[in-house]
């Protein structure tokens, strides 16, 4: 018995999704797809029969093992078909966030192995369509899983940083509040807080129609005067 089917290219096919192509082919193409369907077609051996069957009974590790040695085309598809139903019924979808990609790499190894497959006759066409199909939407959700759990990862990434170089900056201003030194007019907020006085004790702020201004109240009736955010006054 002689069956003809084209798996890499008809599955697509399978899908629907040759559907939406131009109506008007050319005829050259058209030649070159019968030569293709041609060359993937085969004899059902008892030996692919015998594979047929496990792939209906969903019996995969038998059918891996029988095919390990990838001796022959016919070996070599259905080890590669055993392989995807074995990793796709293996993955588990409630993992922590953090085997995301792990998740998307299995799908993606299933739809890998499928697309090097040859052949696949009528009896289990249906069946694969299906994975294919389903794999397919897995992958598909999973990499938007992905994307959204890189963004949270930089989110988290960025926050850290922001927490870790807000703790070194009071680190500093504490350091710096400890053991002050000279201040000058001209000097921003930050570079009073890290280079001269340090901290104050207090803070008194005026908002105008000019601007804001502030002073900072230090220890020994000392005062700092600024004018939007530049050290403009110096009392002590």
């Amino acid at each position: 018995m002689k069956k003809k089917l084209v798996f890499s290219a008809a599955l697509v096919l399978s899908l629907g999704l040759g559907a939406c192509g131009e109506e008007k082919q050319d005829n050259d193409k058209v030649n070159a797809d019968s030569e293709i369907v041609e060359a993937y077609s085969r004899e059902i051996t008892a030996e692919e029969q015998e594979y047929i069957q496990l792939v209906i009974n969903d019996d995969f590790d038998t059918l891996i093992t029988k095919t390990e040695g990838k001796a022959n085309e016919i070996q070599q598809d259905y080890n590669n078909l055993g392989l995807a139903f074995e990793k796709f019924n293996g993955v588990d979808e409630n993992l922590p966030r953090v085997f995301t990609s792990a998740t998307l790499l299995k799908y993606e190894y299933v739809l890998k192995k499928l697309e090097e497959i040859k052949y696949i006759p009528d009896e289990i066409k249906e069946k694969v369509n299906e994975l294919i199909i389903v794999a397919k939407e897995k992958e598909e959700k999973w990499i938007k899983k992905s994307e959204e759990n890189q963004a949270i990862y930089e989110a988290e990434d960025e926050k850290r940083e922001l927490e870790f170089k807000k703790s070194e900056l009071e680190f500093k201003i504490n350091k710096r509040t400890m053991n002050p030194k000279a201040v000058y007019i001209g000097m921003t907020k930050e570079e009073v807080l890290v280079d001269g006085w340090g901290k104050p004790i207090d803070i008194n702020r005026t908002t105008t129609t000019y601007g804001v201004s502030e002073q900072w109240i230090y220890e020994d009736y000392k005062y700092l005067y600024f004018e939007d955010g530049i050290l403009t006054t110096i009392q002590d």
